[in-house]
């Protein structure tokens, strides 16, 4: 179906030309705010939509290609052999579309594919008025190299039970490399971070050069991610498979980037002197998608003489798209927890159904290109019902159900709220029994709600506050994560019964025995063959110095540009090294190696 139809969004203007306009001052525009029970973007606020410059304009810039007036994304839908593509796409002035698969024309949106397509399928749309997108190419999941168990066979339950190594950091090409390791020790997959198009810099934030949580800041769904290109991912991909290894993505659908941190090149802070800063860049090879949110801005667009909005044409996302802008200031109030902009991110509106269209469509690009699941990061800002609803059009695009390997598992992070959302299924958030019962009554079947785990924050500690009112044979259970090595972060609390590697744990000793005990006696075991069926493991880097970089080369100074006499940063390390045996004391930590952590595993897999 084309975009037009599946939006609900105000009539496009005639295309005119407008001086832009600056406010004095220091004065930013503040549209768009709400409070109290108001979190849906005014449908007048359409009309703030296509920011992105024209060619010609001075700001454009080649990746932008001609977003100005013309966005676009494709969707796969799968039925037995066979595969239906539809580009869904919307123009500023309505020109008549032409729709290009292949090198061909047609007039019509969609095109069937089937399994005599062995290679990706490229993909543009072009106006009558000569505009054109070039969309990423796409891939079919029969493409994808079949799992191979060349080496250990166990107790895998074809992708249901096993250890995931998370490899935070990792450029594609690393992970490639490391899946030998990882197939010969047992590990049943690794997963990725997130491999979408990012938010990146030539200016430090906050004296740091392009930090890690940049990661969490998506641009657009395009696999253009920090660490490496779609080809790089595809390649790494299939050499996993091939050697028996699945590989899971980190998929940030809840938000879209930062306030401010956006491509618009005029922006300036009142509360800090007004000083001013410019455009953001992103991860995407040759240039970045165009991306503008409402924050920090002062200036309007050339082609509608108003300010921008939240909008993401590479991702087909305008400003009904997004929640008005309100703080997250309250952690128990289901309102705030949907709706609440997480630390300045623009929130995505994912009750509407074109939303949740588009995060099934990525999704299921994911699962075509190889991946095995996801790891679905701010999870509990999604509401239960609208993850229902993501869940069973991706159960549609798939051909009506799950693939049998499949997992899934949310990032549901708890504290003194643990009651709302798992133990009381009648809070009105509920991830625990509703969110089950809710799949259920939507069409999934129990074998594919079983697929959907929810990540057990509450593990080591108060282990059954991940469970509550579901089976632990639901529960994704880990010692530390990424986001517990903020320096910072008090996200979870382990008390003495886990440590992080990086921050808090007294030697490696003391983690080791902690990942151990993650295989041989987790806490809050009953059920030896069912419990805890996902055990993840972090495979991280250290913060030198505190500096919160990543040792993949991009965080840098020497990539600075712009504000570079406070830059800190961090020089470039190989992620890979055939010859660790874990718990490396510099660049990256490596405990999957450890040969005790790797024993403790193989007898919890019966390898």
């Amino acid at each position: 179906m084309r975009l037009s139809t599946i939006l609900t969004f105000a009539p496009a203007l005639a295309s005119a030309s407008w001086a832009p306009k600056a406010l004095p001052g220091c004065d930013i525009y503040s549209n768009n705010q709400c409070a109290g029970d108001d979190i849906v973007t005014a449908d007048s606020y359409g009309a703030n939509r296509w920011f992105t410059p024209a060619k010609g304009d001075a700001d454009w810039q080649e990746s932008f290609q001609d977003y100005s007036h013309l966005t676009a994304f494709a969707s796969i839908q799968y039925s037995g052999d066979s595969a239906t593509v539809t580009v869904n796409a919307l123009h500023k002035d309505n020109a008549t579309l032409t729709y290009v698969f292949d090198g061909v024309e047609q007039a019509d949106e969609t095109k069937k594919f089937s399994t005599t397509t062995t290679a990706p399928v490229t993909l543009s749309v072009r106006g009558s008025d000569k505009t054109e997108i070039a969309l990423e190419p796409l891939d079919f999941k029969w493409n994808a190299a079949d799992i191979k168990l060349t080496y250990p066979k166990g107790d895998y339950r074809e992708g249901q039970k096993g250890s995931i190594v998370e490899m935070f950091g990792w450029p594609h090409a690393d992970v490639e490399k490391e899946c030998e390791f990882l197939s010969k020790a047992g590990y049943m997959g690794v997963k990725v971070f997130p491999p979408q198009e990012q938010i990146m810099s030539t200016e430090p934030f906050q004296n740091v050069m392009n930090p890690w949580y940049f990661m969490y800041q998506p641009v657009s769904y395009k696999l253009e991610g920090r660490m490496g290109t779609r080809d790089e991912l595809r390649s790494m991909i299939n050499t996993c498979r091939g050697l028996g290894v699945r590989v899971y993505a980190d998929a940030v659908v809840n938000h879209m980037t930062g306030g401010g941190n956006d491509a618009n090149p005029d922006h300036r802070n009142p509360n800090a002197n007004c000083q001013a800063f410019g455009a953001k860049q992103s991860s995407l090879e040759g240039g970045t998608s165009p991306m503008y949110t409402q924050s920090y801005t002062y200036t309007t667009s050339e082609s509608t003489g108003l300010p921008p909005l939240q909008e993401f044409p590479a991702a087909a996302y305008g400003p009904l798209d997004f929640h008005c802008e309100r703080v997250l200031n309250s952690w128990t109030d289901p309102l705030d927890l949907n709706a609440g902009w997480l630390t300045g991110l623009t929130d995505l509106n994912t009750e509407r159904d074109n939303v949740q269209e588009r995060i099934a469509a990525y999704m299921t690009d994911l699962i075509s290109i190889g991946f095995s699941g996801f790891r679905m990061d701010a999870a509990k800002h999604i509401q239960p019902d609208d993850l229902v609803g993501i869940f069973t059009k991706l159960q549609r695009n798939m051909g009506g159900e799950m693939p049998a390997d499949w997992i899934t598992w949310l990032e549901v992070l708890l504290g003194g709220e643990k009651d709302l959302l798992m133990c009381d299924p009648d809070s009105g958030y509920n991830y625990g029994a509703y969110l089950e019962d809710a799949l259920l009554a939507a069409g999934l079947s129990k074998a594919d709600v079983e697929k959907v785990k929810i990540w057990n924050s509450g593990y080591p500690k108060e282990p059954d506050a991940g469970a509550c009112t579901i089976s632990k044979s639901r529960n994704a259970i880990q010692n530390d994560d990424a986001d517990q090595q903020n320096p910072g972060s008090t996200s979870r609390d382990m008390g003495d019964q886990g440590c992080v590697l990086i921050k808090d744990c007294g030697s490696a000793d003391e983690h080791r025995d902690f990942e151990k005990q993650l295989f041989e006696s987790p806490n809050g075991l009953e059920d030896e063959d069912a419990d805890y069926p996902i055990r993840l493991i972090l495979s991280s880097f250290y913060f030198v110095d505190g500096v919160q970089g990543i040792p993949d080369g991009k965080s840098d100074c020497s990539l600075c540009e712009t504000e570079c006499d406070t830059c800190t940063g961090v020089a470039k390390a190989n992620a890979h090294d055939d010859d660790s045996t874990g718990y490396d004391e510099t660049d990256y930590t490596r405990p999957h190696r450890d040969p005790e952590v790797v024993a403790a595993m193989q007898s919890w897999m019966g390898i």
